[in-house]
Parts: structure tokens; sequence; C-alpha cells
């Protein structure tokens, strides 16, 4: 292979340096893009979400919490709803709950990737438990990983939950619902089906 020389300019090796300081700028751009759109398909990070009310946690929870305990078995959980830690052997299917499920079931879908969202039955009449339905059943149709569940546990409202995560909310929020669903889900230690 030869370079065939510029005839604007006179010589090849000028007009090849001229193009490599004009692209490389587009390359390292280019570069840039794809590692960030890789590291999104990858699970995402706290940065695609910027929530002052997210609370990230990162201990022995989150890195050494993927015990099991014995079905039955209940948890003392640092948090209500609890964001990771043992759990038991079989995860709960994400689905649709009507009644309360125990979180040490529910822990082990979120170490699957699952995001659950909680809400206070005390709180809300049918009519908004109905939209929390509709919204969770578009998002489970389009294959997230999802748990709707209610509990009186909670001390709020609503909460979100994945592994090492929680967000708590006053109201029904379907769009924050689904940005931090689209951004959390799959970034549990383990990525495996619901």
């Amino acid at each position: 292979y030869r370079e065939q020389p510029d005839r604007r300019h006179g010589d090849g090796m000028r007009t090849s340096a001229l193009t490599r300081r004009r692209t490389g700028p587009l390359i390292w751009a280019l570069t840039l893009a794809i590692v960030a759109l890789i590291t999104a398909a990858c699970g995402g990070s706290s940065s695609n979400f910027n929530d002052p009310r997210l609370r990230e946690f990162d201990n022995d929870l989150t890195t050494a919490g993927q015990a099991h305990v014995e079905p039955g078995q209940l948890v003392n959980y640092a948090t209500i709803p609890p964001y990771g830690g043992p759990h038991w052997r079989n995860p709960l299917p994400c689905g649709i709950y009507d009644n309360e499920q125990h979180f040490e079931a529910i822990v082990h879908t979120m170490e699957h990737g699952a995001v659950a969202l909680y809400y206070q039955p005390l709180v809300f009449d049918a009519g908004q438990v109905a939209e929390f339905r509709l919204l969770a059943s578009r998002l489970l149709r389009e294959g997230h990983k999802f748990v709707l569940a209610p509990s009186t546990q909670i001390g709020q409202a609503i909460v979100l939950a994945s592994w090492g995560r929680l967000l708590a909310l006053d109201k029904f929020e379907p769009e924050t619902i689904e940005a931090f669903t689209s951004t959390f889900e799959g970034d549990g230690p383990e990525d495996v089906l619901c």
C-alpha cells in the first residue's frame, strides 16, 4: 500500500497528517459515545437517574448480602423495605400481587435484577391502586423485571426498591417509576430471568 500524493498540497505525507488532525477528535467523540451506550445497555448507573430522593447503599448487604436463609425464616433487615441482604432460596416471580409478600422472597428477585414497587394500601383507594396495576401490567408486558406488592410495613406511601437502592415517593409518579425501572432493572448481582 502506498499513499497517493494530494496534488493540491504537493505531498501525501502532509495531507495524511492534516487528515489525522481533523479526524482525531471525531474518532475520540465516537469512542466516548459507544462507551456510554454500552454502559447504559449493561444496567445503567445512577448518573442516568438524577433524583435527590434516591438512596444508594454499598455495604455488606449489597456486596456480601447474597446469602440464603431457610424458607420461612424472617430476616431483620436494616431498612424497610430492604434494598438487599440475606433472602430465601426461591425468588418471588415477577408480577402483580394483591396481598403482602415476604421481603425475603422479593429481595431474591431484586438480586436477579428486578425492581419492586411497594405501596401502602392504607393510603391509596381502589382507583389509585388500579393505576399502579395498569403501569405494572404494561412494564411486565414490555418484558421488564417488576414486582408490584402492597406493604403495610413501609413508612411511606410508595417505595421503589432495586438491589442497593431505595426511592420513597409521596404520590404515584409514573414517569419517575418508569425512569427508575429503566435505569436500575438488571442491576442486581445476578441478572437472571424473572
